[in-house]
């Protein structure tokens, strides 16, 4: 029984949501920027915004259209996710892709700038 009430005062000590803490901080980023996620954890992944976080938790809001067939106009279904912080294995960003094209002609503006005189 000692044993066991040892591991919840543990658990109850959840160093994820220190401020120092990189995943609570890009957490944090992404609430403040209303940036979409995706959470890997140990069981699955989400993906969604994030609209609330406190120490042990955050909580994803993802927006997707309806696909009932039914419906006539453009409905859009809400999920929302509660994820325990201490379950997170990795946070991923969206990021822009490029064609080849535009990522040359950024390079050629780049090199053609004149802040570089």
């Amino acid at each position: 029984m000692k044993q066991l009430s040892k591991l919840f005062e543990r658990l109850g000590k959840n160093t994820v949501s220190q401020p120092t803490n990189l995943l609570y901080q890009r957490l944090e980023d992404a609430l403040q920027e209303g940036n979409k996620i995706w959470l890997e954890t140990n069981n699955d992944s989400f993906a969604g915004t994030p609209v609330h976080l406190d120490e042990e938790f955050v909580e994803l809001l993802a927006l997707s259209v309806a696909t009932n067939g039914e419906l006539k106009d453009e409905s859009y279904q809400r999920t929302t996710w509660l994820i325990r912080l201490d379950c997170i294995a990795a946070v991923a960003y969206p990021t822009e892709h490029w064609s080849k094209m535009r990522l040359e002609s950024l390079l050629t503006e780049k090199e053609k700038s004149p802040e570089q005189d």
